[in-house]
């Protein structure tokens, strides 16, 4: 891994995080809640500033932040120190509502920034499907678009990725018709035995030739090549259009996202692995080294769709999360009481000892691969 790539993988973890705890800092000091620190990674610190009541730390494990308010753990220490126990700018002494508030603050702001982000890609010249039932009859400068690239298929061998824009498909001394993907598919499908000299543009602009041949295990009873085309073309947006399609992509990458993490928990449930469906700190590393090859855009889009899964996961309600302590909140107010901490406190480390746990093996099957 390259020093670009790690610098680059530590700006898109320090955005995330940063945007995430802002949210619960921001909520905190708007319910008037004492906030004692705002950090940047765990323990140990390298450095801090301090403004007002609140300590600013840069930290040296960064695979992470967190927000300390004040009486938040609910510890008799806790509440003890300056008297917190009584304390009404205490967390644990602020209405229920405004704990849930700071508690589902850094999800909002995930899913904020993801919004943003969708909306600010989609605005001005952008690339967009002939195919969209909203926009497809406006799209101009329309060519056949590889959108998927089957796995050790002959067209991903051959360097045949996403994203790559194909200029002219030949077979046997004949030229392929891409006006249309069906046309494509067509004279793929006259020519099984043939081979095809396919020229493109890659992701990154360099235009390449190449000489494949069709096979057959890619799909059902017949050869393939292994890529899966759409039509595009520009589209010029305006500023409404822009906040209509970054909203309906946030809604789209959520609904997969949610989809993805059913078929995840279905699978665990059945006992079927789910390591190769997850990634830690490398494997996203590793990801944000491939997409940086593709331009500034996609890099904003795979923030954008890491803060989408980073406010999901955050909202499971599991200790050590914040959709966790939601739960405890609800529960504390429904029963008119405090759980005791020696009971919180042991669920919690439980929860995060086995988030570590998950983290670590994930890491190793992430350097495996």
């Amino acid at each position: 891994m390259s020093i670009s790539t790690l610098f680059l993988f530590l700006l898109v973890l320090l955005v995330l995080v940063i945007v995430h705890e802002f949210g619960h800092f921001i909520v905190a000091k708007l319910t008037k809640m004492r906030v004692d620190e705002f950090a940047f990674g765990f323990p140990p610190r390298i450095f801090s500033v301090k403004k007002g009541e609140t300590t600013y730390s840069f930290n040296s494990i960064p695979l992470g932040g967190y927000v300390a308010i004040w009486g938040e753990n609910g510890s008799e220490e806790d509440k003890a120190q300056d008297g917190a126990k009584n304390h009404p700018r205490a967390f644990s002494n602020r209405p229920w509502w405004a704990q849930l508030l700071v508690l589902v603050a850094g999800v909002t702001m995930n899913m904020l920034l993801a919004l943003f982000i969708f909306i600010g890609i989609s605005f001005g010249d952008i690339q967009m499907s002939a195919e969209d039932e909203t926009y497809g009859h406006l799209v101009e400068n329309q060519y056949l678009m590889v959108v998927d690239s089957a796995l050790d298929s002959p067209a991903y061998r051959a360097g045949i990725v996403a994203g790559s824009k194909l200029t002219e498909v030949k077979s046997a001394g004949k030229v392929a018709n891409l006006s249309s993907t069906t046309s494509l598919v067509s004279f793929i499908g006259a020519h099984p035995n043939d081979s095809f000299n396919i020229t493109y543009v890659d992701p990154t602009g360099a235009l390449a030739s190449t000489t494949i041949a069709a096979v057959y295990g890619i799909i059902p009873d017949k050869k393939a090549i292994g890529i899966a085309v759409e039509r595009v073309g520009t589209l010029d947006t305006t500023v409404l259009q822009a906040i209509e399609i970054g909203a309906k992509r946030t809604y789209n990458i959520t609904v997969l996202t949610l989809e993805g993490l059913s078929s995840l928990v279905k699978s665990a449930i059945k006992r079927e692995s789910v390591m190769d469906s997850l990634s830690g700190p490398v494997g996203i590393a590793r990801i944000v080294e491939q997409t940086s090859t593709y331009g500034y855009a996609a890099v904003l889009t795979l923030v954008a769709i890491l803060s989408i899964n980073l406010a999901i996961f955050n909202i499971l309600p599991l200790p050590a999360l914040d959709g966790g302590r939601m739960v405890v909140v609800i529960v504390e107010t429904v029963i008119g009481k405090r759980i005791p901490f020696k009971y919180y406190s042991w669920v919690n480390m439980i929860g995060f000892s086995l988030l570590i746990l998950l983290l670590i093996f994930v890491t190793i099957n992430d350097i495996s691969r």
